[in-house]
């Protein structure tokens, strides 16, 4: 039997196209993806230009009282854009009378290097000081611990009889690149995968939130203006709740759909310098290749995930009759969804954790627990087959029991139902 009967596909077409037509969807769809590329813009451009805001150059004092890295830091200091000295003045001086000088003096900020920097070891505490009159700005940082681990290293391997080396070179860190490898060789970026797995939890939280806050609003709008009543008369309810849980959720895919292509042209346009980027964290976009059976299996939970909590969304609208009582209602389903959420850090770590393992079974949980454990690890077949299985059987034990509900709470005015209420119309309805 199909359940899509000409009624069910009318009701969908009438949320769709409403939802679609709507200010709200052009706004949200069109505008939130300008918005964030323009705020990513915007971040990289004041970032960018900030240390020129004030047209002034930044005037750095370094106060080495023992004389052996002053000057390095000071020659390592010269081509970022600054003004660096040795700030000999201050040399002789104790660290309260420093603070207090500094404030009347020429320089914005002072690097103070302990004599026995050089020589300390990782378990000393020594350490060196910068002491400023204003905010250090994030530049000026960083130029000078950068100036100051390069001056250490010249100066230690001068003391051993090294000179001449490029500590540039030196320090360069060599790219890393962790792959996971599965019973039949299959080779996986773990970088990649790993961040992969947080985006589409991080989809699939909000496509509950939103959408299924959206369906309860439906049904609160319908049971106010009379319209369910009309509609009940000539469709049964069964039909009209498929057909909006499918509409609503329709409206979720077209959605992120255009959000999808517009990051995947901002990603194309910058690949560039996002490849260099990724390349210094260890991440090769060379070696990323789509697993499409991973694909399926993503988009399956997606989809029974959706279908599972829109139910769920569904059962709770027709329980109550005001959009103020709606959060509060819909607080148990959403805190399914926020557990989930929230252990996805973990699983992305220890994916094969027992309880990573548990979480990928439970139904309530495993549409957004097991996403992380497919990328990133090799999911025996077992798990994979039960945890579908068992969120297969759920989506339907779901929709019988929202369907039962919504049956006599679409009806139900003025009023909201409770708990006992609400089992008696399971039992009876």
């Amino acid at each position: 039997m199909n359940p899509f009967t000409p009624k069910v596909r009318a009701v969908m077409r009438r949320e769709f196209m409403q939802r679609v037509k709507s200010k709200w969807f052009l706004l949200s769809t069109l505008g939130l993806p300008v918005l964030m590329v323009g705020l990513m813009f915007l971040a990289g451009f004041l970032v960018a230009t900030s240390s020129d805001d004030t047209g002034d150059v930044e005037r750095i004092g370094i106060v080495d009282s023992s004389g052996r890295l002053g000057d390095l830091i000071v020659s390592e200091l010269l081509g970022d854009s600054v003004f660096a000295a040795r700030a000999r003045e201050f040399e002789a001086l104790p660290e309260a009378e420093t603070r207090t000088r500094l404030v009347a003096s020429d320089y914005d900020v002072l690097l103070l290097a302990p004599a026995e920097l050089i020589d300390a070891g990782e378990d000393d505490e020594v350490r060196a000081q910068i002491l400023a009159v204003d905010n250090v700005a994030g530049g000026t940082e960083e130029s000078i611990r950068g100036a100051l681990r390069r001056a250490l290293v010249r100066a230690r391997l001068g003391e051993a009889g090294i000179e001449g080396v490029d500590v540039e070179a030196l320090l360069r860190a060599a790219p890393v690149r962790i792959v996971t490898v599965s019973g039949s060789g299959e080779a996986r970026s773990q970088q990649v995968y790993q961040l992969i797995s947080f985006v589409i939890a991080f989809l699939f939280y909000m496509v509950l939130l939103i959408y299924g806050q959206m369906i309860i609003r439906s049904i609160i709008e319908e049971k106010a203006s009379d319209i369910v009543e009309i509609m009940v008369s000539s469709l049964r309810p069964w039909e009209l709740m498929l057909g909006k849980i499918v509409g609503v959720g329709a409206v979720g895919l077209a959605q992120i759909g255009v959000w999808v292509l517009v990051l995947s042209g901002v990603t194309l346009l910058g690949t560039t310098s996002l490849g260099a980027s990724l390349a210094d964290a260890g991440v090769d976009l060379s070696a990323i290749t789509i697993p499409w059976g991973l694909v399926a299996l993503v988009l399956a939970f997606f989809v029974l995930g959706y279908l599972l909590f829109a139910g769920m969304f569904a059962g709770t609208g027709a329980t109550i009759s005001s959009e103020s009582d709606a959060q509060q209602a819909a607080l148990p389903v959403t805190m399914l969804i926020i557990l989930p959420f929230i252990a996805v850090q973990g699983i992305v770590t220890s994916p094969n954790a027992t309880w990573a393992v548990v979480f990928s079974l439970i139904p309530f949980f495993s549409p957004l627990s097991m996403t992380p454990r497919l990328l990133i690890t090799s999911v025996p077949a077992w798990q994979i087959a039960v945890s579908l299985g068992l969120l297969a059987l759920s989506v339907l034990g779901a929709a019988w029991v929202a369907g039962r509900i919504y049956r006599v709470g679409i009806l139900m005015k003025g009023q909201r139902a409770n708990l006992p209420q609400v089992i008696r119309w399971v039992r009876h309805g």
